[in-house]
């Protein structure tokens, strides 16, 4: 799509849909997502499959690689999120749960390598909608403002931004609902609660769309601003409203 088209469709308040992919973890069902020609949004926790699913690290690796070449062909309508099981190949010292040593060469070299690097990012903004992997508390915001602030002026342009800078700030989980060291939980580490149970949101015109939370069941948690999607599915963001994905 054009940007003069995007700004028309904009302007007659009319947002594009968006394939939205939860948390993978290994598994398969993200493969449609290859053959959808809108815009694609991934929202991290690509690694480290839960071993009673059935799914393997190295099936977690090779899909990554195809994920990655999915981006590397359409880089302006797939957008690559990080996720809290990405953050321990960043770097050994943030490691946690299912952290695979003997897979950290590989998948470091995909997430920092000169090739690659480039293609993640901590979270999308498309009009009022702000993707990110776990969700954006006001309480780690607010602890990180004035770092934030000077990185520019939305909250893309902050977040992604200050991962570039001090990525350790992403490594924070709040000590009551994630049994962190925090105050508040990071985008990477936030919990859907944590976020519901905050007595007002960083922008109250922004919508959040997250995983991270598992749900148990088949359908999305959706409450005020905020909508957890984390429940082995793919999701469309149409016409304002999050429905599950129906092949054609």
């Amino acid at each position: 799509m054009s940007y003069k088209l995007r700004l028309l469709l904009q302007k007659i308040n009319i947002m594009e849909e968006i394939l939205i992919v939860p948390d993978i973890h290994g598994r398969d069902f993200w493969k449609p997502a290859l053959d959808y020609k809108g815009m694609v949004i991934f929202l991290g926790d690509y690694t480290d499959p839960y071993p009673q699913e059935g799914f393997t690290q190295e099936n977690a690796y090779q899909g990554l690689l195809k994920i990655v070449d999915f981006k590397k062909q359409n880089p302006d309508r797939v957008a690559l999120l990080i996720g809290n099981h990405e953050l321990h190949y960043y770097s050994r010292s943030y490691a946690s749960g299912r952290f695979d040593s003997s897979y950290f060469e590989a998948y470091n070299e995909i997430l920092t390598g000169k090739e690659t690097a480039g293609l993640f990012q901590l979270c999308k903004q498309v009009d009022n909608w702000l993707f990110i992997h776990a969700g954006l508390t006001k309480g780690w915001y607010d602890a990180h403002f004035d770092e934030l602030s000077k990185l520019g002026n939305t909250l893309e342009e902050q977040v992604n931004g200050l991962f570039v800078s001090n990525i350790a700030a992403f490594d924070e989980a709040s000590a009551e609902y994630r049994g962190g060291f925090n105050a508040a939980g990071s985008p990477l580490w936030a919990d859907a609660y944590e976020l519901l149970d905050e007595p007002e949101h960083v922008d109250n015109s922004i919508i959040q769309i997250i995983g991270h939370t598992q749900l148990k069941g088949d359908e999305p948690f959706i409450k005020d601003k905020i909508r957890v999607l984390d429940n082995r599915r793919l999701y469309l963001l149409k016409n304002g409203e999050t429905v599950k994905y129906i092949l054609p």
